[in-house]
């Protein structure tokens, strides 16, 4: 057991400490556009961040990068997302308010029409 709670503790502190340099990043990105609220702030950080964690993970897996240029590539593209994130969740709330009108016209020309009575 003591073993299983040792490896648990590595493998979280392992991925804390990889969530810190896009953390960072978005962060230093933040203090650029001062005029986010609390909401925006944290909504842009966390996309910053898991953006930068999964793309820093991808491209370790396809490319045999030195860990500081991951890191810097995760930073990077965490800065882009940041700047993305308002265009991005904007467009996935317009898109989400259109899917039932989009999804009851579909399933109505599905449907039978009805025959004219003569």
């Amino acid at each position: 057991m003591h073993k299983l709670l040792h490896d648990l503790a590595e493998g979280l502190l392992a991925f804390l400490g990889s969530l810190v340099p896009p953390a960072l990043g978005s962060i230093v990105s933040m203090l650029y556009d001062p005029d986010l609220t609390w909401g925006q702030r944290a909504t842009q950080l966390w996309v910053g961040v898991v953006v930068s964690y999964f793309v820093q993970r991808a491209a370790g897996a396809v490319y045999p990068f030195h860990p500081f240029v991951l890191q810097a590539l995760g930073f990077m593209l965490g800065m882009v997302a940041f700047k993305t994130a308002p265009s991005f969740i904007t467009g996935c709330a317009t898109a989400a308010g259109e899917l039932p009108g989009i999804i009851r016209d579909r399933l109505v020309a599905f449907l039978p029409a009805k025959k004219e009575k003569k």
